[in-house]
């Protein structure tokens, strides 16, 4: 199951890489997230990968570290024998088993990589499989958690009929 869970995340990963390399000068255009400059989508998601992942798989990342830099220490720490095996402090969620709080990021990770792309005006196609993971995951999430902590607007209507990268978009606030 952890090797599933890599790969999603690994796609997440690739779709960031993609919009990351995209920014340019652009990392002061307005993102879709609310208040929140490109630059500023970027310094959270990058912060999020290297305290949320990277602490719970040991990986030696630097403070103030960029994306290539976080990506190139959590692959491998990701990959570790053992690293994804367990149960792991989820804040105000409880214990958690490791792999769900590897979906978590990787979800997290492939929103801002659509924010990003969004806001640069880049290509915003994100992986189908990644894309599947991250919406069945969001969706068990209690919605007072999700909603009420303001870590996601409420869902945007979209035809019924709308594909899956459009549904995941929508339903976690954003504006497809």
């Amino acid at each position: 199951m952890s090797a599933q869970h890599i790969a999603i995340w690994k796609q997440a990963a690739d779709a960031f890489d993609a919009s990351y390399a995209a920014i340019g000068e652009q990392g002061q255009n307005t993102s879709p997230c609310e208040g929140w400059c490109v630059d500023e989508v970027v310094a959270h998601a990058v912060g999020t990968q290297a305290g949320f992942l990277g602490s719970m798989v040991g990986a030696d990342i630097a403070e103030g570290a960029d994306w290539p830099s976080v990506r190139a220490a959590l692959e491998p720490a990701l990959e570790a024998e053992g690293a994804l095996d367990g149960m792991t402090d989820g804040g105000p969620m409880g214990q958690m088993p490791k792999t769900v709080i590897l979906g978590i990021g990787a979800s997290d990770l492939l929103l801002h990589a659509w924010d990003v792309a969004r806001g640069v005006g880049a290509d915003e196609t994100l992986p189908a499989e990644a894309v599947a993971a991250a919406y069945a995951g969001l969706q068990r999430f209690p919605p007072e958690m999700m909603r009420g902590s303001g870590m996601f607007a409420q869902p945007v209507d979209v035809a019924d009929d709308a594909d899956m990268q459009t549904q995941l978009i929508a339903f976690s606030g954003r504006q497809p």
